[in-house]
């Protein structure tokens, strides 16, 4: 089932007097329990194309639709600007850097269940991450992984339909990599959560179930795999 779609959608910013496209006639569909990976350099719009997706942004043109409604139209309530079936991961620090773990985690959930419920809540996700053994840390008490592996546990907590992840592997080593996208793909797979993600380096998108590129505004995505199991991309479009 598709959860999330672009139609066609237009972003830019300007600088001065010019304008700069960050999305352009960008348009593509992600499924619940797909995890899709955009690959693209800095500055690309990855991002943008994130922010986007979440509703921290509107669309310059185009439509996004989360669940089948315009994005634009939702009523529903909102968490610091993120619809509240979205799980979004970035790197951000706890507002309290004495906070336990456990409690950063349980913090969405306050105010929507008691103080028990969400920490048993926040327990579970954070061994769902592989993550169990952190509940008792502080934030300057881990490594840059164990950062990453709590912020997905603190996404996932309210168990959302779509989680959006910012480059969740940049400056982590090979294995890190590894493990932060496993955990991603089997989020997707045994949640049923679409997994939307952008990645800094080609090989980081080798987990995911489907690949694209986001480059001068344009979203490019792969033909079938070729014969072999290698990716294909079709030829850039020629600008007018």
């Amino acid at each position: 089932m598709t959860l999330l779609a672009f139609e066609h959608v237009r972003k830019s910013y300007w600088r001065g007097r010019h304008e700069v496209v960050v999305l352009d006639d960008v348009s593509f569909e992600l499924d619940s329990a797909e995890l899709a990976a955009v690959f693209g350099r800095r500055a690309s719009g990855k991002t943008t194309l994130l922010r986007v997706a979440a509703g921290i942004e509107a669309p310059d043109g185009g439509r996004v639709l989360f669940d089948g409604q315009d994005a634009r139209s939702r009523r529903t309530p909102r968490l610091a600007g993120i619809h509240e079936r979205i799980g979004w991961v970035g790197r951000h620090r706890p507002f309290s850097s004495g906070l336990r773990m456990l409690h950063h985690v349980a913090l969405p959930l306050l105010g929507r269940v008691d103080a028990r419920e969400a920490e048993r809540r926040a327990t579970r996700a954070l061994k769902q991450v592989g993550a169990g053994d952190f509940a008792n840390a502080r934030w300057h008490e881990l490594s840059d992984a164990e950062r990453m592996l709590v912020t997905i546990a603190h996404a996932i907590v309210r168990d959302p339909a779509l989680l959006l992840a910012d480059d969740p592997t940049s400056g982590l080593g090979l294995e890190e990599r590894e493990t932060v996208l496993a955990l991603l793909r089997s989020i997707a797979e045994e949640r049923g959560m679409a997994v939307l993600t952008t990645v800094p380096e080609v090989p980081d998108m080798l987990r995911s179930h489907r690949v694209m590129s986001l480059g001068d505004g344009e979203l490019i995505q792969p033909a079938p795999r070729a014969p072999g199991g290698v990716i294909a991309f079709p030829p850039r479009r020629e600008r007018a």
